[in-house]
């Protein structure tokens, strides 16, 4: 479908007909169709009065989406800001019309404060776009946050993804092993018969690209030989509190001996020792189940696998901003042969033993929980605001109630609390398949714009000059003017992110919706369907990655 074509369907389609009138109505003179359709201003105005001349039966396009480009008369230009003026009172404020509504959008900048509501403004974020929290266009029209991902859930994976990318300045090798920029974490104290010291080092690889853990235990003696074949069964325990095993090796590159296990890399994740010092760890009992229950699935998965994590504590737990809970020192105690004379039931016991001591180090931080008592050291129980179903389990962890500790048990005493762990968890991921959905949705429109600027005017010599210039390939720019290089009634650009995503939607599903478009040099104008745009867009970028075409 050439571009002429499209000039005599203008003369006969009504894209919105108005109220019908008593009055005569003048007759409407018809288009010019033009030798060639070709690009000259390289500015754009709207000009409404224009359009209204182009609609046969004297209707006006008064609602219709319309782009026309700037006049070249100077002296014409200068004639209607003067009006306006001269029709707008000087004591009065001026009425929010379209304008406003168009230009919102471009007026929000990196750094703009978000209105009450909304997440405030980080200045070390990555990038900041304050979109309109109430939309003010036409009842028809989403908002522009419509089209956006949840600004908290954006916010919390920039920071992720910000301390993934980022690499510390430290006295640590470049590479070690198929592991480059080494960034150090955090070093921890590992008690078991005797403190063993771990740094952690974030390390990008070689073989895949992905960011991981290397958890270092520095100084091995020259005769200590670690089991490095226990970390197959590690690698097989796949379960989302705990940190996954890889694989281990020994190496020399920092210097010494070093014992090196590698675990997947929890952005922004720190012990749990560390937040519980730094009080950055809720007080509610919902958090201390949540993490009875996090912990309790993690052991369960790694119990069933005949494994025991044996070196469980505040240190090696680690405490995500979103309170997910991993245990991160999988492999650790069989690699060393920490506690090789425990049976495995007796290692299990200990594991799970060890959440009631966790509980104690949380609840620890309030006085509220401790009872001095004299001549003994202080006890820790839990206060007057906990449950009952809560000191029940706390009793039933520490105090040696029964003689062997069961998963069964600690769901038993959770009851209802299951329940309203898995309704958090569903809630998160509705959140995220809804946020997901939005952005396949935004894929979709950049290949569609790919696919545009591919063909819109161009001019490379590897094809001919007048090829983006003619035909269906000038529809395609038209319309591509129409979305971006619109303007508003005061010559100010329209920014609007509705109005972009909205048109490309349109496109992107072939809508019968016509719109009109409108040359540069305003000789032409052009009535046509979304549909027939995207005809259009396809067969052009189908022309353009032929194999069978030749260019030169």
């Amino acid at each position: 479908m050439s571009a002429d074509s499209f000039n005599e369907e203008s003369s006969t389609a009504h894209p919105r007909p108005s109220t019908p009138t008593n009055k005569p109505q003048p007759p409407v003179p018809r288009l010019q169709t033009p030798v060639k359709l070709r690009a000259s201003s390289p500015a754009f105005q709207p000009s409404p009065g224009k359009t209204r001349q182009l609609v046969p039966g004297g209707t006006q396009l008064k609602d219709a989406p319309v782009f026309t480009p700037r006049r070249r008369q100077q002296q014409q230009q200068q004639q209607q800001q003067q009006q306006q003026q001269q029709q707008q009172p000087v004591a009065s404020s001026p009425t929010p019309g379209a304008a406003q509504v168009l230009t919102d959008f471009s007026r929000m900048g990196i750094n703009s404060v978000v209105t009450a509501g909304a997440i405030a403004s980080d200045p070390s974020d990555d990038y900041f776009m304050k979109l309109p929290q109430t939309s003010s266009h036409a009842s028809h029209m989403q908002p522009a946050s419509y089209f956006a991902i949840d600004e908290n859930l954006r916010r919390a994976l920039a920071r992720e993804t910000r301390a993934t990318c980022s690499v510390d300045d430290s006295e640590l090798p470049f590479q070690v092993h198929n592991y480059y920029s080494l960034s150090p974490l955090e070093t921890v104290d590992i008690y078991t018969s005797g403190a063993v010291k771990q740094q952690s080092i974030k390390a990008q690889s070689i073989s895949d690209g992905r960011h991981y853990t290397l958890d270092r235990i520095a100084g091995l003696q020259p005769g200590q030989k670690p089991e490095l074949g226990a970390i197959d069964k590690w690698r097989q325990v796949q379960t989302p509190n705990v940190a996954h095993t890889h694989e281990a090796f020994l190496t020399h590159a920092f210097g010494d001996n070093s014992l090196v296990i590698v675990h997947d890399y929890k952005p922004l994740a720190t012990n749990l020792a560390s937040r519980i010092a730094e009080g950055q760890v809720p007080m509610s009992e919902a958090f201390l189940w949540s993490v009875v229950l996090q912990l309790a699935s993690a052991l369960s998965s790694i119990h069933v696998a005949g494994l025991a994590v044996q070196v469980l504590d505040a240190s090696t737990v680690l405490l995500s901003p979103t309170n997910r809970v991993y245990i991160s020192c999988g492999g650790l105690a069989d690699v060393l042969s920490l506690h090789a004379a425990h049976s495995i039931e007796v290692a299990q016991q200990n594991d799970l033993r060890s959440i009631g001591q966790i509980l104690r180090v949380l609840l620890n931080r309030s006085p509220d929980n401790v009872i001095a008592v004299q001549g003994q050291a202080p006890m820790v129980v839990p206060g007057r605001g906990y449950s009952p179903e809560f000191k029940e389990l706390f009793g039933y962890l520490n105090h040696h109630v029964t003689p062997v500790v069961t998963i069964e048990d600690i769901l038993r005493l959770a009851g209802p609390r299951v329940l309203a762990e898995l309704d958090a968890v569903r809630r998160e991921t509705d959140l995220l398949l809804d946020n997901l959905r939005l952005e396949m949705g935004n894929g979709r429109l950049v290949r569609l714009l790919c696919k545009m600027n591919f063909v819109t005017e161009r001019d490379d010599g590897t094809v001919d000059s007048e090829w983006s210039e003619t035909g269906d390939r000038y529809l395609i720019k038209l319309f591509r003017d129409y979305v971006f290089h619109a303007v508003d009634d005061d010559g100010r650009p329209v920014a609007s992110m509705a109005h972009v995503v909205g048109n490309l939607n349109k496109l992107d599903s072939g809508s019968p919706e016509k719109v009109m478009l409108m040359s540069r040099d305003e000789k032409s104008c052009l009535v046509v369907s979304y549909s027939e745009v995207k005809r259009c867009v396809e067969d052009a970028y189908q022309e353009l990655t032929s194999p069978t075409q030749t260019w030169r």
